[in-house]
This record gives structure tokens, sequence and C-alpha cells, in this order.
């Protein structure tokens, strides 16, 4: 889905490396803001300053902040749809699994990934168009995650008794309920990362 920030606007480099390079400049900064502030509260004159561009060329990219928190939401859903991937990529075995979460529940980054996710998800009470992006993003994560699951069951890596929904469905709802948990306990990291994996194992009856 193409937003404000696909549409050419005038003032960007010729060079497209570049101007990936100061698109990704922008959205580094924004996100930046919006983690410390929320996407209300940040104003283009603090993403600018975060970004160390100037407001003209924030504008040269994205037509307004509206269209700088569409883009960097997309960014984020692509990021999320990529560690899932990741995550169905595995043997399954314990210590993948947890080196995996490690990188979301034991580091900085993967908790300001935390808080980002919670200010999209109130954008997406307020926002129809960002609820429809969420909807759209989730039904592409569900039919990915069916996929790979019954590629395991294929493979004989999971049991063909299986119920792919069943197991989509739960382990969302674990994963989002530990999301939440970090946002507000970020020290209990590794707790969370075992109690993901017992359910994980639980589901699949993997022997942990």
């Amino acid at each position: 889905m193409k937003t404000d920030a696909d549409k050419p606007l005038r003032g960007r480099p010729v060079n497209e490396h570049a101007r990936e390079e100061r698109m990704t400049q922008i959205l580094d900064g924004a996100r930046r803001c919006f983690i410390q502030r929320g996407f209300h509260a940040s104003s283009i004159s603090e993403i600018s300053a975060a970004a160390g561009v100037s407001v003209a060329n924030i504008y040269q990219y994205f037509s307004s902040k509206d269209a700088l928190i569409l883009a960097l939401i997309e960014l984020d859903l692509q990021r999320h749809h990529n560690l899932i991937s990741r995550f169905w990529s595995t043997d399954f075995s314990r210590k993948a699994i947890e080196e995996l979460l490690a990188e979301i529940f034991l580091t900085p980054e993967g908790h300001a990934v935390a808080v980002l996710r919670a200010e999209i998800a109130s954008e997406g009470a307020r926002n129809p168009h960002v609820a429809e992006l969420l909807r759209d993003s989730e039904s592409g994560l569900i039919n990915s995650v069916h996929n790979r699951i019954r590629a395991a069951q294929s493979s004989g890596q999971i049991s063909a008794e299986i119920n792919p929904d069943a197991v989509t469905e739960r382990l969302s709802l674990v994963f989002e309920g530990l999301m939440r948990l970090y946002l507000f306990s970020p020290d209990n990291g590794q707790k969370l990362i075992e109690q993901y994996y017992l359910q994980f194992a639980d589901t699949l009856q993997l022997r942990s």
C-alpha cells in the first residue's frame, strides 16, 4: 500500500541510494521522537532536530506528519513480519527460540519496539486508516504462519494433528500479552522469554 511518502515531491535527490538514505535518516529520527513522546506530542521541528535535517527537507519526502506516521507504521509492520518469518524458520529448539526472543526482551532496542507497538495500537483505535493497515497486516501474518505450520507438519517437524488456527491464535495472544508486560517491566525480560517458550513448546507439543 502506497502512502504520500511514495509520491514524487520536488527537491528529492535524483540518486536513488541517496534518497533512500535520507528517508531512513528522517524515519529514524521520527521513530526516536515517537518512542519518547508519542505520535501526536512530537512536533515536526522536534523530528527535524532528532533526524538532523531541516523541516523543509522532511516535507520534501513526506507531505505531512500523518504521512510520516503511516510510513513508520508500515516499516514497523514489515519488521514484525520479518521477525515472525525468522521465528518460524528456526528448528524450534529452545536455544534457537530463546536466542531470537532475546533480541526483543533483553535489549533496549527491543523495549523501544514494545513502546512503539503500543503507540501504533493506540493510533489504530483512533485512526481508521491505521486500523485498516493493522487488520491487513494481521491477516497476512496469519496466512504466513498457517503456511509455515503446514510446512512443518509436512516435514514431520511437528504433529499433523495440530490445528494451525488454534496454534496461531494462542501464540499470538501469548506474545502480545508478554509484550504488554515487558512494556512496564523491562527487567523481567528473561522470565518472559522462558514463559513464552514453555507456551510455544506446549502448543506445538514439543519436548522442551
